[in-house]
């Protein structure tokens, strides 16, 4: 079936005549129980092309397939994202196999609307879109799931795609909430932006409920996330940011129940260091990989490893574009992501040369072709610096690193406390300034807010230092501590997945 989806106005979403050419609402309801009879367990995860939002998952696909599960992964068509859910033991499922370059992030915002002003184009764009995508691919998704046979439903909630599978099909269900939770987004959740998305989806959400007779209840505030009525949070008590007292926070305490289950970072799983990479030529003096043989030589003479990494949503998704907006004023506004890596890289390299040969720096610089045109020459970096493309983060973190200089991601946040690794945080954007508001809060390291601002070569000298120096053990401490909170979330979430 053509199941484009032509929407024209934000006001009057309109299909294409024809195209959804409705099924029998019979053919789509009730549980899909006839095929599971006597069978084990067949659990759908639905989940976007984020790195951030697919590496928890990976352990969990595999104790789920450990403990005699059949999973059947629903991803967008990124080669390496998909090959790691393989790789975890999943049956890798397409959104909509007739269009296998399918970019969810794409629905319904082809055509820029008129009436939308340029400083509420994300704003529009980020209500649309899940909706938009769920109305081309759910008839499809409902159909696949019945016809696996599928048990339980586990989804990502920036997407409602999960949840209309499970509540078409009378199937449990929970979201993953791989942030900690939505206390950490509070500076960007402002009551009028909220009340506006969600005018922007009601329209949307009319045409979910014509279609397939599913109430995704598009017109609360908290719809910036698809909650279902149990989510599962990817941490301890510990991480999970406190909701604000503001209608949508009590909205989500009294609609919505969140268990935290634990960290999910395994280096037994599978995980992805970079997607979506720019085919533009590389620098030459970047290379991908861990540099083996020259941190093997740094640690035989004691040499502190500092492991610095920024995170892919600098430096590829946002390289070029406003971080600002998203930063709850942690970034001035217009601040793309190349800005905010190089300031904190120029800083790094002196701060490099400050600390000495006794100290060796691996950088992750991403794939971009300009990220090192602020360099007099590509040969001109500190002998105790080396740079890299990309590096399996968990290896590094848990083989080599000493501290690790990070934008504080959660995931990234989550996998050095696991390898018992201090840090020294630069956050962008996102929950990563509440993240690295923890961080100093908990003395899991030291903390850079507002990072144009405060990020010196002195500064991140001292930061470092302090943070590596043998006698300061309260960092490792503080961590080490994180690390048992942490501890056994794969093992805690499979079991709660059994038990829906």
């Amino acid at each position: 079936q053509d199941l484009k989806i032509s929407i024209q106005r934000v006001g009057k979403p309109q299909i294409k005549p024809g195209t959804f050419g409705m099924a029998p609402m019979l053919e789509l309801n009730g549980p899909a129980t006839a095929a599971t009879a006597g069978r084990s367990p067949t659990v759908a995860i639905f989940n976007v092309a984020m790195i951030g939002h697919v590496n928890p998952t990976f352990a969990l696909v595999q104790e789920l397939v450990r403990r005699g599960c059949r999973v059947h992964y629903f991803l967008p068509a990124v080669e390496q994202i998909c090959s790691a859910a393989k790789e975890s033991g999943a049956e890798v499922e397409s959104y909509l196999p007739d269009m296998p370059d399918l970019v969810l992030e794409h629905c319904g915002i082809e055509e820029p609307h008129e009436e939308i002003l340029p400083d509420e184009q994300a704003l529009w764009e980020r209500a649309v879109w899940p909706l938009a995508s769920t109305l081309l691919c759910g008839e499809y998704l409902i159909q696949r799931c019945r016809a696996l046979g599928v048990s339980v439903v586990l989804y990502d909630p920036m997407t409602p795609h999960g949840l209309l599978v499970a509540q078409k099909l009378n199937l449990p269900k929970a979201s993953l909430v791989t942030y900690p939770g939505m206390g950490s987004l509070a500076d960007l959740m402002k009551e009028d932006r909220l009340l506006r998305a969600a005018k922007i989806r009601a329209p949307y959400g009319r045409q979910v409920y014509e279609k397939f007779g599913v109430d995704l209840e598009v017109e609360l505030l908290t719809r910036r996330q698809y909650f279902a009525p149990v989510n599962f949070i990817t941490t301890c008590d510990a991480l999970v940011a406190p909701l604000p007292d503001a209608p949508w926070a009590m909205e989500l305490s009294q609609r919505f129940r969140f268990e935290p289950v634990g960290c999910l970072v395994s280096p037994q799983a599978p995980h992805v260091a970079q997607a979506r990479s720019a085919a533009s030529k590389v620098p030459k003096v970047l290379k991908d990989g861990l540099p083996v043989e020259e941190l093997t030589h740094e640690l035989a003479a004691g040499h502190k490893i500092i492991f610095a990494a920024l995170g892919t949503m600098a430096l590829s998704d946002r390289w070029s574009i406003d971080s600002g907006r998203a930063s709850g004023g942690n970034l001035p506004p217009g601040t793309t992501g190349k800005e905010y890596c190089q300031h904190v890289w120029r800083a790094l390299l002196e701060a490099m040369e400050l600390l000495g040969e006794e100290y060796y720096c691996v950088l992750c610089a991403g794939k971009q072709s300009d990220a090192l045109d602020f360099l007099e020459s590509e040969d001109a970096l500190p002998s105790n610096v080396i740079v890299r493309t990309c590096v399996p983060q968990v290896e590094m973190l848990n083989d080599y690193a000493s501290c690790f200089l990070s934008h504080v991601g959660f995931n990234s946040l989550q996998e050095s406390l696991m390898a018992g690794v201090p840090l020294v945080a630069v956050p962008q954007a996102v929950d990563q300034p509440a993240n690295a508001m923890k961080v100093q809060k908990m003395s899991w390291g030291v903390s850079f807010l507002r990072p144009m601002a405060s990020v010196t070569s002195t500064a991140l000298a001292v930061a470092l230092e302090d943070v590596l120096q043998v006698r300061n053990r309260r960092f490792r401490a503080a961590v080490q501590a994180a690390q048992r909170d942490l501890a056994g979330g794969v093992q805690r979430l499979a079991e709660e997945v059994l038990e829906l």
